[in-house]
């Protein structure tokens, strides 16, 4: 048995993040118009009935039928993956915002005005979610998409966000 504590272990990059949603179409729009995300190439449809030997196939359990797919790119090269389940269809959260509940929380975009990005955001059908939180030169706020994906925005990296407060702390 090899020993764990024996390995060293390389801090890896995060590849891309994915989202699951019940209109591909009009996410890939709102993200691309309002973050600025840009679509690789075109939304792929794959049908089971049509290619049952597709990568995915081999990855969900057998009920999974068709699914839509979009690769979107984000400023500093991270992916944004969008899966709409077409059969069976996406089961929509009865709460659009769920701190409480396990799992992955939100994304965060980095904008030098976080104040203007989070109006935009919301005047293209976002919904802000509490306040701003400002720590000396830091600004923090959290936006919802129009399907309840959290979002929160930065303006600055998270290095020297977590150095600040880590600080602050005494950690």
């Amino acid at each position: 048995m090899m020993d764990i504590k024996s390995l060293r272990v390389q801090s890896r990059p995060i590849n891309h993040i994915a989202i699951s949603v019940s209109d591909i179409d009009a996410v890939v729009d709102w993200y691309s118009r309002v973050l600025g995300f840009q679509l690789i190439g075109n939304i792929i449809h794959i049908k089971r009935a049509e290619d049952p030997s597709a990568g995915i196939f081999q990855i969900y359990p057998p009920d999974l039928n068709e699914v839509k797919i979009a690769y979107l790119a984000t400023g500093n090269g991270i992916g944004f993956e969008v899966f709409q389940f077409v059969d069976p269809a996406p089961v929509t959260p009865e709460k659009p915002f769920e701190y409480t509940r396990g799992g992955f929380f939100h994304i965060c975009v980095t904008d030098s005005d976080p104040a203007r990005l989070a109006q935009t955001m919301t005047e293209a059908g976002g919904r802000q979610i509490g306040q701003m939180v400002i720590r000396v030169d830091d600004e923090c706020l959290y936006v919802a998409d129009p399907w309840g994906h959290v979002v929160e925005i930065l303006n600055t990296s998270f290095d020297r966000l977590a150095t600040a407060i880590a600080s602050d702390v005494g950690i």
